[in-house]
């Protein structure tokens, strides 16, 4: 067992090396006023590293209007994703619900459906309701994931229906022991949702470019994308540095919610 430890540290530095280089190489391009990819990985001085990538797109694109407008957009959707899977996941949990079974069946066989095939019958209805060109129309699609009804199910299902119901004989309403009882141990699968409806949220793509046609409108990713077919020439040192300045919130959500994300991928519940 001792001499398979070597082995894994180099393994594991090969994939961290991998994980890591396509970033580095991202930013050092991000930091030289040229519109080629074709330069050294390591700068010959600290003169030939430049912000004005940054500057430009800080002051001269509507940059921090995107990031804003996704930040409203994930924020948003998944705090409706929180609320509406803790909901659906206790009552299928619990079976409050007539046929819970096969009701649970048709969210697992949803997960199977892609989101492409649904994105021109998904245009046509909110068009109807006029929130095209809305972010409340890119925040209602995105609300609803079938994946945080599942995970929140399953979770709910570990947790010890005696708790919830002594609760109740202490006089407890239901509503009030599901969120003073229930949900405070499904903490840790909770944190899972968050972190993983932010990032799935924060980095859709498919959604906001059908929905949004207004340059002001548009979130981060659609509108970094665009910068590509802005002038003849493809600026990547202005890409890259939107590319990087683009993942930094996702970056955060992630070590901000670290905790709560790695103890809930155990999915354990129950009283400690």
């Amino acid at each position: 067992m001792s001499r398979s430890k070597p082995a894994l540290y180099i393994i594991a530095l090969i994939w961290a090396i991998m994980v890591v280089l396509p970033y580095l190489w991202a930013l050092r391009i991000s930091l030289i006023p040229t519109y080629t990819t074709f330069v050294s990985f390591f700068p010959e001085s600290i003169s030939e590293l430049s912000f004005v990538n940054y500057q430009y797109l800080l002051f001269k694109t509507q940059f921090p209007r995107w990031m804003l407008n996704s930040v409203v957009v994930s924020i948003g959707a998944t705090l409706l994703n929180v609320v509406i899977s803790s909901m659906l996941g206790y009552v299928l949990a619990r079976k409050r619900l007539p046929k819970s079974n096969i009701i649970f069946g048709l969210v697992l066989a949803s997960l199977m459906v892609p989101q492409h095939i649904l994105i021109i019958a998904l245009y046509l209805g909110l068009s109807k309701v006029r929130l095209t060109n809305n972010l409340l129309g890119v925040i209602l699609p995105l609300s609803a994931n079938p994946f945080g009804i599942f995970l929140m199910r399953q979770y709910i299902t570990l947790i010890p229906s005696e708790y919830e119901e002594a609760a109740l004989v202490d006089g407890c309403s239901r509503i009030g022991a599901v969120f003073r009882v229930v949900l405070p141990q499904a903490l840790p699968a909770i944190g899972v949702l968050t972190v993983t409806m932010f990032m799935e949220t924060w980095n859709n793509f498919i959604v906001p470019l059908v929905i949004i046609t207004k340059d002001s409108l548009k979130t981060v990713t659609v509108g970094v994308a665009d910068l590509a077919f802005q002038t003849l020439n493809v600026n990547w040192g202005v890409l890259m540095a939107g590319s990087l300045l683009g993942a930094m919130p996702t970056v955060l959500v992630f070590v901000l919610f670290n905790q709560y994300f790695l103890r809930g991928l155990q999915l354990h519940g129950g009283m400690k």
